[in-house]
Protein backbone atom coordinates (compact mmCIF):
# COMPACT_ATOMS: atom_id res chain seq x y z
CA UNK A 1 0.00 0.00 0.00
CA UNK A 2 0.98 3.60 -0.54
CA UNK A 3 1.60 6.66 1.89
CA UNK A 4 0.70 9.51 -0.49
CA UNK A 5 -2.34 9.33 -2.58
CA UNK A 6 -4.29 11.98 -4.49
CA UNK A 7 -7.62 12.49 -2.50
CA UNK A 8 -8.37 15.41 -4.92
CA UNK A 9 -10.71 13.76 -7.27
CA UNK A 10 -13.15 12.35 -5.04
CA UNK A 11 -16.00 12.93 -3.19
CA UNK A 12 -16.71 12.25 0.88
CA UNK A 13 -19.44 12.73 2.90
CA UNK A 14 -19.14 13.41 6.57
CA UNK A 15 -22.53 12.03 8.45
CA UNK A 16 -22.12 13.15 12.15
CA UNK A 17 -24.52 15.05 14.18
CA UNK A 18 -22.09 17.15 16.22
CA UNK A 19 -21.87 20.69 14.24
CA UNK A 20 -18.18 21.17 15.43
CA UNK A 21 -16.45 17.79 14.72
CA UNK A 22 -18.21 18.00 11.02
CA UNK A 23 -16.23 21.58 10.95
CA UNK A 24 -13.08 19.85 11.81
CA UNK A 25 -13.45 16.41 9.40
CA UNK A 26 -14.46 19.06 6.64
CA UNK A 27 -11.18 20.87 7.80
CA UNK A 28 -8.70 18.03 7.94
CA UNK A 29 -10.14 16.23 4.89
CA UNK A 30 -9.97 19.78 3.06
CA UNK A 31 -6.40 19.76 3.71
CA UNK A 32 -6.27 16.56 2.62
CA UNK A 33 -6.66 17.92 -0.80
CA UNK A 34 -10.79 16.32 -0.93
CA UNK A 35 -12.45 18.93 -3.25
CA UNK A 36 -16.14 17.81 -2.72
CA UNK A 37 -17.62 17.38 0.45
CA UNK A 38 -21.09 16.49 1.56
CA UNK A 39 -22.26 16.94 4.93
CA UNK A 40 -25.85 15.12 7.01
CA UNK A 41 -26.62 15.68 10.58
CA UNK A 42 -28.19 11.81 10.75
CA UNK A 43 -28.29 8.40 9.02
CA UNK A 44 -31.40 9.54 7.81
CA UNK A 45 -29.89 12.87 5.97
CA UNK A 46 -26.90 10.79 5.04
CA UNK A 47 -29.10 7.84 2.61
CA UNK A 48 -30.43 10.74 0.73
CA UNK A 49 -26.89 12.26 -0.11
CA UNK A 50 -25.72 9.01 -0.97
CA UNK A 51 -28.56 8.07 -3.58
CA UNK A 52 -28.37 11.80 -4.74
CA UNK A 53 -24.81 12.40 -4.83
CA UNK A 54 -23.35 8.85 -4.78
CA UNK A 55 -19.88 9.58 -2.51
CA UNK A 56 -16.88 7.85 -3.11
CA UNK A 57 -16.67 7.51 0.62
CA UNK A 58 -18.42 7.87 4.01
CA UNK A 59 -17.04 9.49 7.24
CA UNK A 60 -19.72 8.12 9.29
CA UNK A 61 -20.66 8.55 13.53
CA UNK A 62 -22.12 5.79 15.40
CA UNK A 63 -24.14 7.44 18.05
CA UNK A 64 -26.09 9.59 16.14
CA UNK A 65 -29.51 11.65 17.69
CA UNK A 66 -32.58 9.94 16.09
CA UNK A 67 -30.90 7.69 13.29
CA UNK A 68 -27.55 5.98 14.25
CA UNK A 69 -24.56 5.08 12.11
CA UNK A 70 -25.72 1.20 12.33
CA UNK A 71 -29.15 2.06 11.52
CA UNK A 72 -27.99 3.88 8.32
CA UNK A 73 -25.54 1.33 7.30
CA UNK A 74 -27.96 -1.80 7.55
CA UNK A 75 -30.22 0.31 4.83
CA UNK A 76 -27.25 1.07 3.08
CA UNK A 77 -25.92 -2.66 2.86
CA UNK A 78 -29.49 -3.99 2.21
CA UNK A 79 -30.64 -1.72 -0.65
CA UNK A 80 -30.81 -3.72 -3.85
CA UNK A 81 -28.24 -1.15 -6.21
CA UNK A 82 -25.14 -2.59 -6.20
CA UNK A 83 -23.04 0.66 -6.46
CA UNK A 84 -24.96 2.05 -2.97
CA UNK A 85 -24.51 -0.66 -1.22
CA UNK A 86 -20.67 -0.95 -1.81
CA UNK A 87 -20.14 2.51 -1.11
CA UNK A 88 -17.12 2.34 1.51
CA UNK A 89 -17.89 3.65 4.99
CA UNK A 90 -15.65 4.39 7.69
CA UNK A 91 -16.63 5.02 11.22
CA UNK A 92 -15.26 7.93 12.72
CA UNK A 93 -16.84 7.66 16.58
CA UNK A 94 -15.87 7.72 20.36
CA UNK A 95 -17.96 4.65 21.30
CA UNK A 96 -14.91 1.76 21.07
CA UNK A 97 -16.35 -1.01 22.71
CA UNK A 98 -15.33 -4.19 21.65
CA UNK A 99 -19.02 -5.25 20.50
CA UNK A 100 -19.08 -1.81 19.30
CA UNK A 101 -16.43 -3.04 16.55
CA UNK A 102 -17.60 -6.33 15.51
CA UNK A 103 -21.22 -5.02 15.17
CA UNK A 104 -19.79 -2.48 13.07
CA UNK A 105 -17.82 -4.97 11.00
CA UNK A 106 -20.51 -7.23 10.81
CA UNK A 107 -23.06 -4.53 9.34
CA UNK A 108 -20.42 -4.02 6.71
CA UNK A 109 -17.86 -1.28 7.58
CA UNK A 110 -14.56 -0.34 5.61
CA UNK A 111 -12.77 0.89 8.25
CA UNK A 112 -12.73 1.61 12.33
CA UNK A 113 -11.12 4.90 13.52
CA UNK A 114 -11.75 6.43 17.07
CA UNK A 115 -12.14 9.64 18.17
CA UNK A 116 -11.16 12.25 19.14
CA UNK A 117 -8.96 11.80 15.73
CA UNK A 118 -5.59 11.92 14.19
CA UNK A 119 -5.43 13.39 10.84
CA UNK A 120 -2.71 11.03 9.85
CA UNK A 121 -4.11 8.14 10.58
CA UNK A 122 -7.95 9.25 9.40
CA UNK A 123 -5.79 9.99 5.81
CA UNK A 124 -3.87 6.32 6.22
CA UNK A 125 -7.64 4.82 6.50
CA UNK A 126 -9.12 6.43 3.84
CA UNK A 127 -6.47 5.81 1.26
CA UNK A 128 -6.25 2.06 2.29
CA UNK A 129 -10.01 1.77 1.69
CA UNK A 130 -9.54 3.47 -1.71
CA UNK A 131 -6.86 1.33 -2.74
CA UNK A 132 -8.13 -2.11 -1.41
CA UNK A 133 -11.35 -1.35 -3.57
CA UNK A 134 -9.40 -0.38 -6.29
CA UNK A 135 -7.63 -3.55 -6.17
CA UNK A 136 -10.19 -5.65 -4.91
CA UNK A 137 -13.63 -3.97 -6.16
CA UNK A 138 -16.32 -2.78 -4.43
CA UNK A 139 -17.34 -4.57 -1.07
CA UNK A 140 -20.30 -4.18 1.73
CA UNK A 141 -17.15 -4.14 4.18
CA UNK A 142 -13.81 -5.64 5.27
CA UNK A 143 -13.66 -9.28 5.92
CA UNK A 144 -15.02 -10.88 9.01
CA UNK A 145 -11.69 -12.08 11.04
CA UNK A 146 -10.04 -14.65 9.71
CA UNK A 147 -11.67 -14.39 5.96
CA UNK A 148 -9.53 -13.08 3.13
CA UNK A 149 -10.20 -10.26 0.63
CA UNK A 150 -10.07 -12.53 -2.33
CA UNK A 151 -13.13 -15.11 -0.22
CA UNK A 152 -15.72 -12.33 -0.75
CA UNK A 153 -16.13 -12.66 -4.22
CA UNK A 154 -20.27 -12.87 -3.81
CA UNK A 155 -19.94 -9.60 -1.94
CA UNK A 156 -17.78 -7.63 -4.71
CA UNK A 157 -18.56 -5.28 -7.57
CA UNK A 158 -15.87 -4.91 -9.86
CA UNK A 159 -15.20 -1.45 -11.38
CA UNK A 160 -11.93 -2.36 -12.97
CA UNK A 161 -12.92 -1.16 -16.05
CA UNK A 162 -14.51 2.67 -15.12
CA UNK A 163 -12.68 5.66 -15.26
CA UNK A 164 -13.67 9.05 -14.68
CA UNK A 165 -12.62 12.48 -15.64
CA UNK A 166 -10.14 13.02 -13.06
CA UNK A 167 -8.63 9.95 -14.26
CA UNK A 168 -6.98 12.07 -17.52
CA UNK A 169 -3.86 10.25 -19.60
CA UNK A 170 -4.27 6.67 -17.62
CA UNK A 171 -3.59 7.36 -13.96
CA UNK A 172 -4.20 5.00 -11.66
CA UNK A 173 -4.47 7.36 -8.69
CA UNK A 174 -7.59 7.08 -6.65
CA UNK A 175 -8.83 9.95 -7.92
CA UNK A 176 -10.29 7.10 -10.45
CA UNK A 177 -12.39 6.21 -7.49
Amino acid sequence: MRDKWDLSGISCLITEDNPHMRTILRSVLSGFGVRTLYEAGDGAEALEIVVDRRPDIVLCDWAMKLFGGSEFLRILRADRDRQLNTTPVLVVTAHTTRATILEAVDIGIHGFVAKPIAPVILYQHIGGILERQRLYGRTRGIPAPGTAWTEREADTLDLSGMTSPAAGSGDSSLALL
